[in-house]
């Protein structure tokens, strides 16, 4: 099963975004980094989850669809944009989810190997 199949578009898609001939879509980012972290979890730290490295408080916790679905490592992919913590802090220019520190430390730690 090639990524064609895991993101279910054509093999051509595929080349055209490795050639540069497409953007790739938001949508098609998000899949492949979850594929990504999900195929590479023995890499990832338990005791580093989101809510643990970003210091959330309870009540931030209860906000959070990553701590209700107890998806730590995923928290980028649930959310979309941005965390509930820097959501909830006017004081916070935080950007995309891509952008997070937590998402870039993970990320770095799967595709350094």
């Amino acid at each position: 099963m090639g990524m064609a199949d895991l993101l279910g578009v054509s093999k051509k898609t595929i080349e055209s975004y490795e050639q540069g001939l497409r953007n790739i879509p938001d949508n098609m980012s998000r899949i492949t980094y979850y594929l990504l972290f999900k195929l590479n979890m023995n890499m990832l730290d338990e005791s580093e989850l989101c809510w643990n490295k970003n210091k959330c408080p309870i009540h931030i916790r209860d906000k959070c669809i990553a701590w209700t679905a107890k998806e730590g490592f995923f928290c980028w992919f649930l959310n979309l944009k941005t965390c509930m913590i820097r959501r909830l802090d006017p004081k916070d220019k935080c950007g995309t989810c891509f952008e997070c520190d937590f998402f870039k430390d993970n990320r770095n730690k799967i595709l350094d190997t």
